[in-house]
């Protein structure tokens, strides 16, 4: 009875299919698919500024014009590993589905591959494993956060992220943002004009 309760505060319509499922199976098929999101996310939130880094290095005559959002002149490199991962993230849930329906059946935990080529997990705790599914949990949504700011930040001002006001603290180096310089001067600036001094 608390099973159904329970699976009565959850929209299954459009889902489940016509079969009724337990609540943790459903639940469960939910964490999947915020795993999956979430590891797409950490990729695009790494690239997305790196792709802007990039263009301002090598193509500083066309950097800012354009962004990734409204398009223009850009390196081709990160795009197409973005969309070589895509491929291959698809890939695998193409190759653990087949595992799932064919071996595992429901006997799987969210966002498992049944792929390991270094042997991370294998032998493993089983507490290791939830701390590990855990930090990945957090750090997918903390990208699908960032991801969603990028796209809010770039749609609003059409500049770069890496070039609005507060965003320098995140994508420059310390020693290059002007109040961190500020202070360094103020901290060893004495020191360099002793130095010179002898």
């Amino acid at each position: 009875e608390a099973n159904s309760e329970a699976g009565a505060a959850l929209p299954t319509i459009g889902f489940v299919g016509e079969e009724d499922r337990p609540p943790a199976l459903i639940l469960r098929d939910y964490r999947e698919a915020e795993i999956r999101h979430g590891r797409l996310a950490m990729l695009a939130a790494m690239i997305w500024p790196l792709q802007e880094i990039l263009d301002r290095i090598f193509i500083p005559e066309s950097f800012g014009e354009t962004t990734v959002i409204y398009g223009g002149p850009t390196l081709p490199f990160l795009p197409l590993m973005m969309t070589f991962f895509m491929l291959n993230l698809g890939y695998l849930d193409i190759y653990s589905s087949e595992i799932k329906e064919n071996e595992s059946g429901d006997a799987f935990l969210p966002g498992e591959c049944f792929w390991d080529p270094l042997s991370v997990m294998e032998g493993a705790p089983d507490l290791m494993k939830r701390n590990m599914q855990e930090r990945e949990i957090l750090n997918g949504r903390a990208a699908m956060i960032a991801v969603a700011a990028f796209i809010f930040e770039e749609a609003m001002t059409h500049q770069p992220i890496i070039t609005l006001h507060g965003n320098e603290l995140l994508f420059e180096p310390a020693y290059q943002v002007p109040f961190i310089q500020a202070w360094l001067d103020l901290q060893f600036g004495s020191i360099g004009s002793s130095s010179v001094m002898f």
